[in-house]
């Protein structure tokens, strides 16, 4: 198989997107044997760098195949963040630069497609994206390699994992799940129909819905796990119908959703019930399927899009929204908080780096999570420029990103809180309402 990785010469420049065909869903990470040489010891000079390397951020997420469109949402980030270091000067002098690492969506694809990139580069010195897809397999070989790395991957086995180089700041599918149910409540919908596609970043929302709705009172009026890309679910939708509900949960991707909203429309004379799904659908592909066959209205009255609040008020933010336009991000990814969350999980590893006075895994790692605790006479930043800079003058800094302050537990997972958004006619998101990440956990199973 063709390696994916691309080389520093490959990629296009700064301020530019590259564009792949469309598509969308979700996947998780990557793994390596040690006898590769680890990031933070097979290296020389005194920063963890061979003399004359970049630093590069890994980002380990599918460029091609069926969910390809995840693929540029988690680059976006990484490009953002790195756009924004590279401008206040670096990383210990030093430039840092977006390795994309193909997993292909495909857990057993993955882990080859990572081996190379590890073995023919030796700079990567952090990791980002490692998706529910692909985790079981790719995870634990960044690990192998000792490079810190921030997931954006939604498996509930990590909310009590123990391996010192993962970090997790956003919900896991448990949470998420949970989410949507106190979501339909919050709206009024005591009847619901659950319906999530075939694959782990969709399903392995049920146990956390089904949780949250018992302990709500809610009555689900039918559980379904449907295959994704079918030409037709009309004896599905059948069945829905059938089951009265007030709204439904569903969670698949573009293609199909939109024919089983079509589907539904046709047994119904054009009536379709409300819909709560996952913010990570608010996309140009998703938006633009559903448009053909449900219109604008329904888009912008009848679905509400469920995830990680972005809070953009806060002052991290502005830099945050500045970089990702700068980069040529699509509109929709500022209203994602599993998208600011990986940007600021490059610049808690880049200021870790800089507190550290050194590259190597083994070395910054432990000071990622001490540059987000509160500590008497820390400096509170929000930039990677505003930390760095404190740093070298001799502070003490405290981290408050996108999200605002960030509190690590013992397994090094952080959740804040939740939003629930609607698009604009012109496909935007604006947030609709907001619920406290204590509230959504209180009901997680």
């Amino acid at each position: 198989m063709t390696s994916q990785v691309r080389k520093a010469a490959e990629k296009p420049a700064v301020g530019s997107f590259r564009r792949i065909p469309l598509l969308a869903t979700v996947a998780l990470v990557a793994v390596l044997a040690a006898a590769c040489g680890s990031s933070g010891s097979g290296k020389s000079g005194s920063l963890g760098l061979a003399k004359g390397a970049g630093i590069d951020v890994g980002v380990v997420a599918p460029f091609t195949g069926a969910a390809a469109e995840f693929g540029i949402l988690i680059s976006a980030p990484c490009r953002a963040a790195v756009y924004d270091i590279n401008k206040a000067g670096g990383v210990l002098g030093h430039k840092l630069a977006c390795n994309e690492i193909d997993d292909y969506g495909d857990p057993a694809d993955a882990v080859p497609a990572l081996e190379k990139a590890f073995a023919t580069h030796s700079n990567i010195d952090m990791a980002m994206g490692l998706e529910s897809n692909t985790a079981a397999t790719t995870v634990p070989l960044v690990e192998r390699q000792h490079i810190p790395f921030f997931t954006a991957s939604g498996l509930v086995a990590s909310d009590k994992q123990t391996n010192d180089y993962f970090y997790r700041m956003s919900p896991s599918d448990d949470q998420n799940g949970a989410a949507y149910s106190v979501t339909a409540d919050k709206l009024g919908y005591k009847r619901v129909a659950v319906i999530y596609a075939n694959n782990i970043g969709a399903s392995g929302n049920i146990p956390g819905t089904v949780a949250a709705a018992k302990k709500l009172g809610m009555t689900l009026s039918i559980n379904l796990v449907i295959p994704g890309d079918e030409t037709s679910y009309s004896s599905t939708v059948e069945r829905v119908i059938a089951s009265k509900p007030q709204a439904i949960i569903f969670y698949a991707d573009p293609q199909t959703s939109a024919t089983f909203l079509a589907n539904y429309s046709q047994l119904t004379g054009g009536k379709l019930p409300p819909m709560i799904t996952a913010s990570s659908n608010v996309a140009p592909d998703f938006v633009s399927a559903l448009k053909k066959v449900t219109g604008t209205t329904y888009l912008t009255k009848d679905i509400y899009f469920v995830g990680q609040a972005v809070q953009n008020t806060l002052p991290a933010f502005a830099t945050f929204a500045a970089a990702m336009k700068a980069t040529g991000a699509p509109a929709a990814t500022l209203g994602s908080g599993v998208i600011s969350a990986l940007y600021d999980g490059v610049n808690l590893m880049s200021l870790a780096m800089v507190e550290a006075n050194s590259a190597s895994g083994p070395v910054y790692n432990k000071d990622i999570i001490k540059i987000t605790q509160h500590s008497p006479g820390a400096v509170i930043v929000h930039t990677f420029a505003a930390g760095a800079a404190a740093l070298k003058a001799g502070h003490k800094i405290q981290y408050e990103g996108t999200g605002g302050p960030i509190q690590f537990n013992k397994f090094h997972n952080f959740v804040g809180s939740w939003g629930v958004e609607r698009l604009t006619a012109t496909g935007n998101p604006v947030q609709y309402s907001y619920i406290p990440g204590t509230e959504v956990l209180s009901y997680a199973s």
